[in-house]
């Protein structure tokens, strides 16, 4: 029986719908991103050199919800894996790779292994870091971990790890079809999460009880929006100085649609669309090793992040920075000058009504 048209039409719009959803959190980013109006995902290109074996791995990273939507991962020996670059296309690509499984069966083991070291180590807190590297195709940072977390992983010497990277739209770059019969992709067990979080405890108890600390004071936010640091190393104020409350300067991302959006909703886009800097009131920093995560409730009650690997002298607004314009709380050094001032002034006042209340007295007498 022939399929109607309409019907054909409406369930290609459904499952286009299911994609976006599956990296974007709204209806109306879903629609504009189905409208090739939103770019949503980062699509990684990696060529993994494992010992003597090959491999490709191709990956969907969600901006929106900040994990892994799609993972493909092929090692064999096809001669056709090692002549794949990283700087083909999408297209092509995934075109090479489905080729070079059905000319050589893949090495299914290593496969899954790099698949599931990608997963466990690239959770939302590195991937939040990493953002800001790709949005310059700066892979760098990405290179040296997997191939140090490949190396720990597989307990083996040899890797070596090329990687591009493009910001593009998830629902335009997906392999399900391509790979359909011929590659399977690598999902994230469940419990994948839960076992390497406990891992990291035990390897680095100091960096879990950072993470730990930036998951207490996240609580209670329902938004955290990634920032960087203004920095005034002359008119600047210590971290050691700082207390809860004080006004510090932040710059907002301002490159994706979301976050260009997001910085002028914040107030931190001016009139001509120049990024400019907002004020956080300073909450608290969580800290470690070379880590310092510094915290503030920024404008329409977000929690700002930022992070530095070391203390720097963080910019104040100009009425801040002013002295005498920004007093302490109570209990500051500021706070307990005007108490003893006011006191002074208390003792002065009791004394001259004493002092009038004996001249009546003795006039009187």
């Amino acid at each position: 029986m022939e399929k109607n048209p309409q019907t054909s039409k409406l369930q290609e719009q459904a499952n286009l719908m299911n994609l976006a959803f599956e990296s974007v959190l709204t209806e109306e980013q879903a629609i504009e991103l189905i409208q090739g109006k939103l770019k949503d995902a980062y699509l990684l290109k990696l060529r993994i050199d494992v010992e003597n074996r090959a491999g490709v791995v191709i990956s969907l990273v969600s901006r929106f919800k900040h994990e892994i939507i799609e993972l493909y991962s092929l090692f064999s020996n096809s001669s056709l894996i090692r002549k794949i670059r990283t700087f083909e296309d999408f297209g092509q690509i995934t075109h090479d790779m489905a080729e070079a499984a059905r000319e050589e069966a893949a090495d299914a083991g290593l496969s899954e292994q790099v698949g599931r070291i990608m997963h466990s180590k690239l959770n939302k807190q590195i991937l939040e870091n990493y953002y800001p590297m790709w949005d310059r195709n700066d892979t760098g940072a990405l290179v040296n971990m997997l191939e140090n977390q490949i190396k720990a992983g597989l307990k083996i010497n040899t890797v070596r790890v090329q990687a591009d990277v493009e910001f593009v739209s998830s629902v335009r770059n997906r392999g399900k079809t391509i790979f359909a019969g011929v590659l399977s992709p690598i999902v994230k067990p469940k419990e994948e999460g839960e076992a390497g979080d406990l891992s990291a405890a035990q390897i680095d108890p100091e960096k879990a009880a950072v993470q730990r600390q930036i998951e207490a004071i996240s609580k209670g936010f329902g938004r955290i929006v990634p920032a960087k640091t203004v920095l005034s190393p002359v008119n600047g104020i210590d971290f050691d100085d700082l207390i809860e409350g004080d006004k510090v300067l932040f710059q907002l991302p301002n490159s994706s649609p979301e976050e260009k959006a997001l910085a002028k909703t914040l107030g931190a886009v001016d009139q001509n669309g120049n990024a400019k800097p907002i004020v956080g009131s300073f909450l608290t920093i969580a800290s470690g090793k070379n880590e310092y995560h510094i915290f503030a409730k920024g404008p329409a009650g977000v929690l700002l992040q930022a992070f530095e690997e070391s203390p720097v002298r963080l910019a104040r607004p100009k009425s801040a920075a002013t002295p005498g314009a920004n007093p302490r709380p109570p209990g500051m050094s500021g706070g307990r000058a005007q108490e003893s001032g006011n006191t002074l002034n208390y003792f002065i006042l009791i004394g001259v009504v004493l002092l009038a209340g004996m001249l009546a007295f003795i006039l009187l007498k």
